[in-house]
């Protein structure tokens, strides 16, 4: 008696417009019925925020005010409407060029606000700025203080200065939905195709990865690292990018031997590369993720095509509450799910995907036509046009 096997049903092929492009709401198969596929074992919360795509209003830079001191408030007033700024309180939620704190809200320690990035300026009333106030001053990392009227030339100086339009950067960053995601070599990867679109650098934030520097095959270059970069204010954002080693007209950022970053110096210094044009990458570490969304305009989210991989990507989005950045998957396609798939379980458009370069290719070095090189170019156009409008 001859016996019979039925052969394991397989999954369909992914249509090249879901690959290629954002998934829509509701995909369908050529015959018009829903896939297959059932809906997700590993759902995300529907209410976390993922940011918005659209594209900010530009607004006349602000002055955010924290103080008791009102003769010293309406005089910060007058300077900052001199300089085509406007003044608001420290409850406001807009952004600002910066924060002016009088001296006695300096003393009461109400500083710094909660979520500012900010240059501070401390003010006071007198001709003399009493010592205790410059102690406190230079704790709170403050850049200048100023005594009120004497110094007004300087303040009027300075708020111009931090009013001036500046460069902004596309800013990039890049973490895995699991461990072993392949985000370090995209993020490389990344880079190259940014060459194009102007100045680049690349940031190394994962603290327990094995090193951007060993990857690109640049290990032992001199220049400046994380020990010297954390101590960095926002405004050192072109000594820091003029001391990087730089690899194929790519700035890197690494530690090198040395500990990486923490949420702190990696805040100081993706803020202070944003100001300089051009586009910065950042290879992130899961832990850093919320710290470093602020900053970026575009979170990249690398997962494998494998269930495995989907789960332990959405429990890390589950863990990044509200992050500031829109947020998408990119495939990598190695396992049996369709970018599609990975999409439709995480509840994130797709931002590409690719299938893994040659055995031996160097990220960075060795830029291909095809596989994640191509989808990296694809990639960063679309980022680097979309930020631009």
């Amino acid at each position: 008696m001859t016996s019979t096997t039925t052969p394991p049903t397989r999954r369909s092929a992914p249509r090249a417009d879901l690959v290629d492009a954002a998934v829509p709401t509701e995909a369908t198969d050529r015959s018009g019925t829903v896939p297959r596929r059932r809906r997700t074992r590993f759902p995300r919360p529907a209410s976390r925020s993922l940011g918005s795509t659209e594209p900010a209003l530009q607004e006349r830079p602000e002055v955010r005010w924290l103080g008791s001191d009102e003769t010293v408030r309406e005089q910060v007033r007058d300077h900052a409407t001199a300089v085509g700024m406007d003044l608001a309180d420290a409850s406001s939620e807009s952004g600002a060029a910066v924060l002016v704190i009088d001296d006695v809200a300096l003393a009461a320690d109400e500083h710094p606000l909660p979520g500012s990035h900010a240059p501070l300026l401390v003010v006071t009333e007198g001709s003399e700025v009493p010592v205790t106030a410059w102690k406190r001053a230079l704790s709170a990392g403050a850049q200048a203080v100023i005594s009120l009227p004497g110094g007004s030339e300087e303040l009027l100086s300075r708020l111009a200065e931090l009013a001036r339009p500046r460069a902004v950067s596309t800013v990039v960053a890049v973490t895995g939905g699991c461990g072993g995601a392949g985000t370090s070599s995209f993020a490389a990867r990344l880079a190259a195709a940014a060459r194009s679109h102007g100045p680049v650098a690349l940031v190394d934030a994962d603290p327990l990865g094995g090193g951007l520097d060993l990857l690109v095959e640049d290990a032992g270059s001199p220049g400046i690292g994380w020990a010297d970069a954390a101590g960095l204010g926002p405004d050192d954002g072109e000594a820091l990018r003029a001391g990087l080693p730089r690899v194929d007209e790519v700035s890197l950022l690494v530690a090198r031997d040395h500990v990486g970053p923490d949420v702190s110096s990696l805040s100081k210094v993706i803020s202070a590369l944003s100001r300089l044009g051009g586009t910065v990458v950042v290879d992130l570490a899961a832990d850093l993720v919320p710290a470093a969304a602020e900053h970026a305009d575009q979170l990249l989210v690398v997962v494998p095509t494998t269930d495995h991989a989907v789960r332990a990507a959405a429990r890390r989005l589950r863990s990044w509450h509200h992050l500031e950045a829109p947020v998408q998957v990119v495939a990598r396609r190695r396992g049996p799910l369709s970018p599609a798939d990975i999409c439709q379980d995480l509840a994130l458009p797709l931002a590409g995907s690719f299938r893994d370069s040659p055995r031996g290719a160097v990220p960075l070095l060795d830029v291909r036509r095809r596989g994640a090189d191509r989808a990296a170019r694809h990639l960063m156009a679309r980022l680097c046009t979309e930020h631009s409008s």
